[in-house]
């Protein structure tokens, strides 16, 4: 067999097929590994052919191809559990993260479409207040009026908004309003 006797390596295949294929098959319980397997460990002892035809133990160099290939077949399907569990949790965790930021956006429009039906004025102070981050002395300094008049404008939006939400708004919305208050 080592010169690539095909006659050779077909007595090979006859002699082993049977105990390869039990063997495979004990370790996996799978029909199609099994087949896999050994169809596997006889390309290999042809592609080694040489090896196999110089070794000391020609039947213990080709189960130790067979133990071989079993072994690779498991730390393969080891590897892809391990990447597909991976993938599902990274997966699940962008898609919590992604849901999160477009009900996010989602909310944050709804809030917009909320502020823009207020009075100019008040929709103007809470604006600079809730979304700018501007205290009242600035805001009232900036629009000239007095920070009593902030105030005041303010507590009637604020007002406004949790009236609004009351009647049927999420609790998403809700909580990002009182992030920004």
């Amino acid at each position: 067999m080592g010169k690539g006797d095909e006659q050779a390596f077909r007595m090979i295949f006859d002699h082993y097929k049977g105990p390869f294929y039990a063997a495979a098959f004990k370790m996996t319980r799978s029909v199609d590994i099994s087949q896999e397997i050994v169809q596997e460990v006889f390309v290999t002892i042809w592609v080694k052919r040489e090896l196999v035809a110089a070794a000391k133990k020609p039947d213990s160099y080709v189960f130790t191809i067979l133990h071989n290939c079993i072994y690779s077949h498991f730390r393969i399907l080891a590897r892809e559990r391990q990447l597909k569990s991976k993938l599902g949790q990274e997966g699940e965790e962008s898609e919590n993260i992604i849901e999160s930021l477009l009900h996010e956006k989602e909310n944050k429009i709804i809030l917009e479409n909320v502020i823009s039906q207020m009075p100019p004025q008040q929709r103007l102070i809470y604006k600079l207040a809730k979304q700018e981050g501007l205290s009242r002395e600035e805001i009232a300094k900036q629009l000239n009026i007095s920070p009593n008049t902030v105030k005041n404008h303010l507590a009637v939006a604020v007002e406004y908004l949790r009236c609004y939400f009351k009647k049927g708004a999420s609790a998403i919305i809700w909580a990002i309003i009182w992030k920004n208050l």
